[in-house]
């Protein structure tokens, strides 16, 4: 069953919206994410705090602090996603904590973009230089470093003021280029040859008028000349080193929106053209002034936008609409005005939603998908550390596998009682799903088998201690109990989790 979300904007947290659809359904991911700058933006630019959300006030950074992270986020990357919670770790010692907890916020989006691109689809990411690097190692490690296409470099400006006084003046953002699988759309893009090339290359005409070049070794032995004519000449391929002013926001004033950080509508028409073809479904999660949902209703492709921002869709309808920058100011007082907003939508075939798609595949995922995102203000929400060391006083240093007594605590290793795949509830990873098991158990075991199965395996090939066994039924029971008074020790958190 098909969801029938194309051509709609939604008002609110991406991830939420993200979460909500289907895998597999989105051709193209065209996308300008917050940069990390650690400076202010104002204006119409919109803005994200710390915590991850959008303010309503007019100045709040662009920038995030690791002690906001909340251990839930952490821990459900390191048990889903080993490869990028180590890359997200690496961050920490080679460059800040700041840009590692950036990581984690662009981390979980990807992991559901990932999931809802086609086998057939792909994602450009524009980043600049304070996070690219880092950016590209958390692709590799949801993408797949085989999936990885382009680093495409683009010169931001025609021009440029030489204000760095110890380095090079930083004249290009990054686009980072991944497909989904080996299988992808991609129509090459040409320019047109340069006036010199077609001077000094096709300088014959022909009767007719049109112009053409002889190749060498293109003469046969009868004498006939195989000709090359320049109208048949598709151009010169386009690489990755994308300078042409056009691309830029110079001489643009029409377009321009206000935004300190819009990009030019070419650019992303660029990407829309290349990564999809007519009727596709080009999704921007930060979609922000609209560039890529104008470029892509421009390319008759359908369209997905995701902003927090409450002038998002004035400045889709307004650029719909085809009005100049002078006249999008004078309605600029309009920008909340539902009724009018409402009003301009109704020629266009476009929906506007404050709440989430709700998925139809049965929610059948390509990758494990995460859990909830906890408030930072959920104290009681447990470390892996805190989760052990819990265990371990209760319990004993017992492996829950094979009953095998440790000599040493660091002989155990945190799993779960019930497998982590395929769970959708966000309290798979609770202490009362957790248990303590040796090395060769935990391997044995896996992710997708239950504790009793294992004991089950140990017991068949007689691997299972003297002594009796840990008791599921009643260690489960006791860590709810554990778990129950954490919560009311919070009581303004209990009424969220009750059930």
């Amino acid at each position: 069953m098909t969801q029938d979300i194309a051509n709609t904007l939604y008002e609110m947290d991406n991830l939420e919206v993200l979460r909500g659809i289907n895998s597999n359904s989105i051709d193209l991911i065209a996308t300008d994410p917050p940069f990390n700058t650690k400076r202010n933006r104002s204006g119409s630019a919109g803005f994200y705090v710390d915590k991850w959300k959008y303010g309503d006030t007019d100045k709040l950074p662009d920038q995030w602090k690791w002690n906001e992270v909340h251990p839930k986020w952490l821990e459900t990357i390191q048990d889903g996603h080993p490869a990028l919670y180590q890359v997200i770790e690496a961050t920490k010692v080679v460059r800040d904590e700041d840009t590692a907890a950036f990581l984690c916020f662009i981390s979980v989006r990807l992991l559901e973009m990932h999931r809802i691109l086609k086998d057939t689809g792909s994602i450009y990411l524009h980043c600049d230089h304070n996070a690219n690097a880092y950016i590209r190692l958390v692709m590799d490690a949801i993408f797949g470093k085989k999936n990885f296409r382009n680093e495409i470099v683009w010169r931001k400006y025609g021009g440029h003021k030489n204000t760095a006084k110890l380095k090079f003046t930083t004249e290009n953002d990054t686009l980072l280029f991944y497909s989904v699988s080996n299988t992808y759309t991609f129509n090459q893009i040409f320019r047109p040859l340069s006036e010199q090339t077609i001077k000094s290359e096709y300088k014959h005409v022909d009767e007719n008028g049109r112009r053409y070049s002889i190749p060498r070794g293109r003469k046969y032995r009868q004498g006939v000349v195989k000709k090359v004519y320049l109208d048949t000449h598709p151009g010169v391929a386009i690489g990755n080193l994308w300078t042409e002013k056009e691309l830029t926001m110079q001489g643009k004033d029409d377009e321009r929106t206000g935004s300190p950080d819009q990009k030019p509508l070419a650019l992303y028409e660029r990407i829309i053209e290349a990564s999809s073809n007519e009727g596709d479904i080009v999704l921007d999660p930060f979609c922000g002034c609209a560039t890529t949902i104008i470029a892509a209703n421009n390319l008759n492709r359908r369209w997905i936008g995701i902003d927090r921002r409450k002038d998002a869709r004035y400045h889709i309808i307004t650029r719909l609409m085809g009005i100049d920058r002078k006249e999008r100011e004078r309605l600029e007082k309009y920008t909340t005005n539902k009724a009018w907003l409402d009003r301009q939508m109704q020629p266009y075939e476009m929906h506007y939603r404050t709440d989430p798609p709700t998925r139809t595949d049965n929610q059948e995922t390509a990758v494990v998908k995460l859990e909830s995102v906890f408030p930072i203000t959920e104290d009681f929400q447990m470390t892996r550390k805190e989760i052990k060391n819990v265990l371990l006083e209760e319990f004993g240093p017992y492996c829950w596998g094979c009953n095998f007594e440790a000599p040493d605590p660091r002989y155990l290793e945190l799993d779960h009682i019930n497998p982590k795949s395929g769970q959708d509830d966000y309290g798979k990873h609770h202490i009362n799903n957790r248990a303590l098991l040796c090395k060769p158990c935990n391997l044995e075991k896996s992710d997708r088998m239950t504790l009793q199965g294992l004991r089950k395996i140990n017991k068949e090939k007689g691997y299972m201690k003297e002594g009796t066994l840990i008791d599921l039924r009643k260690a489960s029971e006791w860590t709810w109990q554990y778990l129950v008074k954490r919560i009311q020790e919070t009581p303004y958190q209990y009424n969220l989790f009750r059930k």
